[in-house]
């Protein structure tokens, strides 16, 4: 898995960093890491005003062009952890995301948010939302000049 983060982190400049703050109330920043191949965790750089409460965390990397189109992203679950060098990030679950892996792996990220999903509905008792996709489909229409 450590092979695996260190290459496709490096197609990233930045990362989300979520996780609770001294409060304990969540807290996200946008941070620059370095991997530290020894000890196979992310260093991770971010202002000293920001503090965080060491425990469970996670870091979403992304990118995309300007039009939101050709997206790129991968996510981490672990824990947000520090000592005499500063804070850093120990990755426990590495879940590639879109225009990461092949085809399988994009497969398996399509269903795990599928399941996720009915997952997350399902113990809220919440239903399933509908889309107005008639009135989605009309503004796009507006906006590309055929609708009149």
């Amino acid at each position: 898995m450590w092979t695996e983060i260190v290459k496709e982190m490096a197609g990233f400049s930045t990362a989300v960093l979520t996780s609770v703050d001294a409060s304990g109330y969540p807290f996200s920043i946008r941070c620059k890491t370095n991997p530290d191949s020894v000890a196979q965790v992310l260093r991770v750089q971010m202002p000293e005003s920001v503090q965080f409460r060491p425990g469970p965390a996670g870091l979403l990397c992304h990118q995309h062009d300007e039009s939101l189109w050709n997206l790129k992203s991968m996510t981490l679950r672990g824990l947000l952890e520090q000592d005499d060098q500063g804070w850093f990030f120990r990755p426990l679950k590495y879940t590639p995301g879109a225009g990461i892996g092949s085809l399988p792996a994009m497969v398996k990220f399509v269903l795990e948010g599928r399941r996720n999903t009915k997952h997350f509905l399902n113990k809220r008792h919440l239903p399933r939302p509908v889309i107005a996709w008639d009135t989605i489909h009309a503004i796009w229409a507006e906006i590309h000049g055929k609708g009149q």
